[in-house]
Order: C-alpha cells, then sequence, then structure tokens
C-alpha cells in the first residue's frame, strides 16, 4: 500500500479525526518497526510528472498474526497496561515479551 492509499484508506474510516498528509504518513511508516518498503510504484502526479513511490508492507517475517503486533510496539504507541509489563531486551529494544521468552519478539525472530 502507497503512502497514497493509505490516507485514502484512512479518510474512510470514522475514529480518524484529521488525516496526515502523504509525507507525515511516509515518515511515520519508514520509522515504524513494524512496516517495511516491499518496492515501489510508479505514480502520476496532478501535472502529469512520474514519480516513484515506496509501496509499504507488514513486517511479515516478525508479526505472524494479529496478536503478535502487541510484542513489536515501541513504547511511544503503548498502552498504558503493556508499558507497565515492557522490559528492555537485551537488543536495547522496550518490548512487551511473548509469554514464555526472555528476550523480544524481534530477537526470538532473527535468532
Amino acid at each position: 500500500m502507497t503512502k497514497e492509499e493509505m490516507a485514502e484508506k484512512l479518510t474512510t474510516k470514522k475514529n480518524v479525526r484529521t488525516v496526515p498528509s502523504p509525507h507525515s504518513l511516509s515518515a511515520l511508516l519508514s520509522k515504524n518497526p513494524q512496516i517495511i518498503a516491499v518496492g515501489s510504484e510508479k505514480v502520476e502526479n496532478a501535472v502529469g510528472i512520474k514519480a516513484s513511490h515506496l509501496v509499504y508492507d507488514i513486517d511479515r517475517n516478525l508479526i505472524h498474526n494479529r496478536e503478535e503486533i502487541v510484542y513489536t510496539r515501541s513504547p511511544t504507541v503503548m498502552t498504558p497496561k503493556q508499558k507497565r509489563e515492557a522490559i528492555m531486551c537485551g537488543c536495547g529494544r522496550i518490548r512487551v515479551f511473548p509469554p514464555g521468552y526472555t528476550k523480544c519478539l524481534h530477537c526470538v525472530r532473527n535468532n
């Protein structure tokens, strides 16, 4: 999904007050550890100039199902309960650890 497609999808959601600009969305998506760039797409803008825009997707090597999203969230987007449960991993990330593990999901999947 490109940043323009993401902005369009956000406009249809009732719980989103203001939709971020495409530039803001691009910055947010590129900084999110749950999202990766998977390619690019040629897009024609309003004046007919073609530009290459990144296509983003969930990091499917890291997140295998919906329940695992909680274990990959950064502290800035955690709920208060998740912040209380979060622990600093050996890799330096502050995350909620999956049940039965003593390291974050990033470390579990990368090792």
